[in-house]
């Protein structure tokens, strides 16, 4: 079984939809991709999901398509990336629907109950895909950390050479200097 490419010391869970890559479960981010009615009976539906599992590097990619990365500012007015359409739509329609009601009688306002109850779930869900979101990105500078130390490790183990004569860096084990072609002592 693969190592998780993140956390080398556990292994993988999973690999990405996306790039193929091992990803342990900490680093597994999943997502519901489609769905599709398969059955009706007596007025109750049964759905069938389709999963995606991603890496973070993929997650985040994904998660600026979708509008995860804006956070719940400005939830009630997207309609593009807004985590639920069919919400944002209902929460217009209350608000609409009261205003237009309460204009020819007094109770209209009844329906902003519902106009809140929807924003409130949408601001939710917007805050939660952006706490996956920052944790992708987290996990993601991690991993950059990291590669950049392993290559500080790799260029400090290199030993460099350097000419007597003009002090132009030379390559281990060269006879003579790539610059002004002195011949080195070995």
């Amino acid at each position: 079984m693969a190592n998780c490419y993140i956390h080398t010391n556990r292994s993988s869970t999973r690999h990405c939809s996306t790039c193929s890559k091992a990803i342990c479960r900490e680093c597994t981010f999943e997502e519901v991709v489609s769905s599709r009615l398969i059955s009706t009976y007596r007025g109750k539906s049964e759905y069938e999901y389709d999963y995606e599992f991603f890496c973070p590097y993929c997650f985040i990619t994904y998660a600026k398509e979708k509008g995860y990365h804006k956070g719940s500012r400005g939830v009630m007015f997207r309609y593009n990336q807004s985590p639920a359409k069919g919400a944002l739509i209902v929460m217009w329609l209350f608000f609409i629907g009261g205003l237009v009601i309460n204009f020819f009688f007094p109770i209209g306002y009844v329906l902003w109950v519902g106009t809140l109850l929807t924003m409130i779930w949408l601001k939710v869900r917007s805050s939660k895909n952006y706490t996956r979101y920052l944790k992708a990105v987290n996990l993601s500078k991690t991993e950059q950390r990291r590669v950049a130390a392993v290559t500080k490790e790799i260029k400090k183990q290199k030993k460099e050479f350097f000419c007597p004569n003009c002090g132009a860096a030379i390559i281990e084990g060269s006879d003579f200097c790539n610059k002004c072609g002195s011949i080195l002592n070995n």
